[in-house]
């Protein structure tokens, strides 16, 4: 099995060359592997995702969809098929938690999902498009995670918070830069 480390640097190697569906495994992966580290688990499970979502979801947020909210959605009948009681009172966390979930189970992400690069949530030929940002928020929540200080990938990887680019292996478990950026911007 792949490191944090590695499936980071899988995903951002795809979301630089635009294959955002393609970046979406290895980053569903690497959220995974650093909620696995944090509940001590050898297995995927889906409430160990969801929670790690909760609670990494403002840097998600700010990172990756800060214009995204709220949603105003009319849910699309084929997503109806994968969960028939999702509807559109659902927000932004339960369908982010849907896609990583399905893609995990999966192994892709489902074609009832794509990316669009608007910076919102959008409905269109019957699939729920999300914004290209969410797989960095996404990314931001596992590099900045405590759990992944040791965590380590190629040198000249560098990633986006706000007006801040830096280097990845800079950042792996430094969440104390996060909420001092997060903090700057948001006071």
């Amino acid at each position: 099995m792949n490191s944090v480390g590695e499936t980071v640097q899988e995903a951002v190697d795809l979301m630089n060359s635009g294959a955002f569906e393609r970046a979406i495994l290895p980053t569903a992966m690497a959220i995974d592997l650093t909620a696995r580290k944090i509940n001590e688990k050898d297995a995927f499970s889906e409430l160990d995702v969801s929670r790690f979502l909760k609670e990494n979801w403002q840097l998600i947020t700010f990172m990756g969809m800060p214009r995204a909210l709220p949603l105003d959605l009319s849910i699309p009948f084929a997503l109806k098929r994968i969960v028939p009681t999702f509807n559109s009172l659902h927000g932004a966390l339960e369908i982010v938690t849907l896609v990583l979930t399905e893609t995990l189970k999966q192994h892709q992400m489902p074609s009832e999902f794509s990316f669009n690069s608007t910076g919102k949530f959008e409905i269109k030929r019957d699939r729920l498009l999300l914004p290209t940002g969410l797989v960095c928020g996404l990314l931001g929540g596992v590099i900045f995670h405590q759990v992944n200080s040791g965590e380590a990938i190629g040198e000249m990887y560098w990633i986006n918070i706000s007006d801040f680019k830096m280097f990845i292996n800079e950042l792996f478990g430094r969440q104390d830069l996060a909420e001092r950026i997060m903090k700057f911007y948001l006071e």
